[in-house]
């Protein structure tokens, strides 16, 4: 749960995560930040694997923006996504209208 405090200003407590649900595409996964809170995803790493940044090869992220999000982890990784797993935790970097950073609470793609 998040709570704005003025008209930019995020607060989360400790306790907080944010859910998305489902295997997404890489695209359907950063647009989700953006429809639901108005940000843009700026970096998007899972371990200390980077899936997603805007800095990288163009190539690059065309080629994963339609590949669902265990299928981008697993590229970037050597390792799949086990089957069974519910959920996968990713980091998530993402900056508001005026380009500022925003700090998000873990956050969890659900998978199962």
């Amino acid at each position: 749960m998040c709570v704005t405090q003025g008209p930019r200003e995020w607060a989360w407590t400790a306790w907080d995560k944010v859910d998305v649900e489902g295997d997404l595409s890489l695209e359907a996964f950063i647009a989700h930040f953006d429809e639901k809170y108005g940000l843009e995803v700026s970096m998007l790493s899972y371990g200390v694997s980077i899936l997603y940044s805007f800095f990288q090869n163009k190539k690059k992220t065309k080629e994963r923006m339609p590949l669902p999000m265990t299928e981008v982890m697993a590229l970037v990784t050597g390792q799949p996504v086990h089957a069974g797993q519910k959920y996968v935790i990713l980091e998530v970097m993402c900056t508001d209208e005026e380009g500022e950073d925003v700090d998000l609470p873990c956050v969890r793609l659900v998978l199962n």
